[in-house]
């Protein structure tokens, strides 16, 4: 069987070392990208149908909205199937201690059941919140496994960190 990476990855301003700096290509993809390579992984890209503001004060206002009324969030590009998949690691940027919720339509959208997921985050903080929670509920029949934090300032130097979880 197969190994696939899926991730949302946001690229805009964002927090880090709790400063607002932009950035041209979102730590969750670096990650993401590391993975793959690593784990000879498909890649997979989530997208919304809608873009998220590029402005820090403004994706923050729509993360809150989405949070508080948890809609599913429209995906551009769903894959047709992950039959094919055994392994499939889940990753994204810590939003308000959780996933953002274009990754829970994403779940939602699929049967893991008798699937390993390895779920991988990135944030300024270096940890899931409630995250991991989250998604065992979520994840019914899938064995979720222990996931990987990479603080946002690290996604650049963290190959061995990535290896040896991997």
């Amino acid at each position: 069987m197969k190994s696939l990476v899926a991730y949302f990855s946001y690229v805009g301003e964002t927090e880090l070392n709790r400063q607002i700096v932009e950035i041209q290509k979102g730590h969750t993809e670096i990650v993401a990208e590391k993975i793959a390579k690593l784990a000879n992984a498909d890649l997979y890209k989530i997208e919304p149908a809608i873009a998220y503001p590029k402005k820090y004060t403004d994706v923050v206002n729509v993360v809150r909205k989405e949070n508080d009324e948890n809609p599913k969030v429209e995906i551009k590009n769903l894959l047709p199937s992950i039959s094919e998949y055994d392994t499939i690691y889940i990753g994204f940027p810590i939003w308000y201690r959780t996933y953002p919720r274009i990754v829970a339509s994403f779940l939602s959208n699929y049967d893991f059941t008798g699937k390993t997921v390895k779920p991988f985050c990135t944030n300024d903080e270096g940890s899931f919140g409630i995250a991991l929670l989250e998604l065992n509920a979520q994840l019914k029949g899938a064995s979720v496994k222990p996931g990987i934090a990479i603080h946002g300032s690290d996604v650049n130097s963290c190959d061995e960190k990535i290896e040896a979880w991997i």
